[in-house]
């Protein structure tokens, strides 16, 4: 079943969003865990849909360390036991990542026999190199 940013709002309505706060830094977590960072576009939806103000959205965003909200495009690069071994591929894509490519590392994706495995802006590569990187990071 393929993640939706409707259900979910709906599920953390159900858990008390927009009022519990620590529902909408759960829906936040789930969102960014979904598409390796916070879209840009995301906020407002949010706040459209629980008719709530975009600035408390970006608080919540602000005040939670781990989360972070894209500008732009967003690489995480699995740092799990077998794919950990192709660390070069990280040092390579945090070195080379223009301002708008937030690199992170992030634990095991566990699809080891198909690393190194990395999510672009949610989107999962398997068997990446330097020339994905490259290719990806050179997209408009």
């Amino acid at each position: 079943m393929e993640w939706n940013l409707g259900e979910t709002l709906d599920y953390y309505r159900r858990q008390g969003a927009p009022g519990d706060q620590n529902a909408l830094i759960a829906l936040l977590k789930e969102i960014q865990r979904e598409n390796g960072c916070i879209p840009a576009d995301t906020p407002a939806k949010i706040a459209e849909y629980y008719e709530i103000r975009e600035p408390l959205v970006l608080a919540l965003i602000r005040r939670v360390p781990s989360l972070r909200l894209s500008g732009g495009h967003c690489m995480e690069l699995c740092a799990g036991p077998n794919c950990g071994k192709s660390a070069f591929l990280a040092d390579f894509a945090e070195k080379t990542a223009p301002k708008n490519v937030t690199v992170k590392r992030v634990g095991c994706m566990r699809l080891c026999g198909k690393g190194p495995n990395l999510r672009w802006d949610g989107k999962l590569y398997n068997r990446a190199d330097k020339a994905l990187i490259q290719r990806l990071m050179e997209q408009k």
